[in-house]
Order: C-alpha cells, then sequence, then structure tokens
C-alpha cells in the first residue's frame, strides 16, 4: 500500500514540476513579446486580449466596415512565424475561409482576431499556451511562441 502511495506522490510531483515549468516558459514568453513590441512598434497603439498581443500594422478600413465578432466567417491571408525575441521562421503562408470563436483555430487566433475590421492588418503574438502548447506540429517546436500576421479581407457576419 505504501508503495503506491509514494508512486500516486512521485507522479503528482512531476505533474506539478511540469506544469511549473510549462508556467515560467510562458511568462518568459510574454515578457520577450512585450519587449519586442515596445522596441519595434513604440509609436502604434498595443491592444492585450485575453494572452494575445495585438499590434495594428496597417488600416484601411472605414467607419462602415464590419468587426469581427465571436461566430463570424472571415477570409484572411496570413503568415505564421515562431518567435524566439522577435519572428523568426515563416511555418505557413497562406489564405483561408476561418470562423472564429468555434474552436477551428488555435486559440491566439481566436482570440486575437475578435474586435478586428475587416480591411485591417495585425500582428498577434502568444506564447505557446495559446498556441500548439507542448505539441509539435509540422516545423513548430514544442513550447514555441507564435506571431501572425493577419490580413482579414472580408467578413461575414453570423446569421
Amino acid at each position: 500500500m505504501s508503495r503506491r502511495i509514494l508512486i500516486l506522490l512521485t507522479a503528482v510531483l512531476l505533474a506539478a514540476s511540469c506544469q511549473s515549468e510549462v508556467r515560467e516558459a510562458n511568462i518568459s514568453q510574454e515578457k520577450a513579446i512585450d519587449n519586442y513590441v515596445q522596441q519595434q512598434f513604440p509609436d502604434i497603439p498595443v491592444e492585450y486580449v485575453d494572452g494575445v498581443t495585438r499590434v495594428l500594422v496597417n488600416d484601411l478600413s472605414s467607419g462602415a466596415s464590419p468587426v469581427v465578432e465571436k461566430g463570424d466567417s472571415l477570409y484572411i491571408y496570413y503568415a505564421g512565424y515562431t518567435f524566439e525575441s522577435a519572428p523568426a521562421a515563416c511555418f505557413v503562408q497562406d489564405s483561408a475561409m476561418v470562423q472564429v470563436g468555434k474552436g477551428g483555430l488555435i486559440h491566439g487566433l481566436d482570440k486575437g482576431l475578435i474586435g478586428v475590421k475587416q480591411s485591417q492588418e495585425v500582428l498577434l503574438l502568444f506564447s505557446s499556451q495559446y498556441g500548439y502548447g507542448k505539441d509539435l506540429v509540422g516545423l513548430v517546436p514544442e513550447n514555441t511562441a507564435l506571431a501572425f500576421d493577419v490580413a482579414v479581407a472580408r467578413v461575414i457576419k453570423n446569421q
């Protein structure tokens, strides 16, 4: 019986240690993102949306441009980059029709696109907890912060 308790206690301690390492990695990534944004975009307003840093890179929207809300479908052009201390290796560049707020996107994109207007281009930066986490996905290593340059070409409002 005491051996089972020892094994269980060891498993709990290992899980707590792993969670602590992940938390520390995310905090470190968030600090690197903040430093990068302050250096590269000192005069551009930056928004922080549920753990996602959003920089408005280009704004061709008008007052009548639709604003992205949960459930809307978007046609976007995007490029995704791994992030160390600055966006580095581009791992994807494409265009797509996506729906926000329904779980079909990684959390950082899902959260960061809500509130953007049609005809705006934003840079979304977020720690690995809002990206792929501890999973190795294609060219993206585990526990890697990400940066996405996204141009919202069209917003189709949720009916």
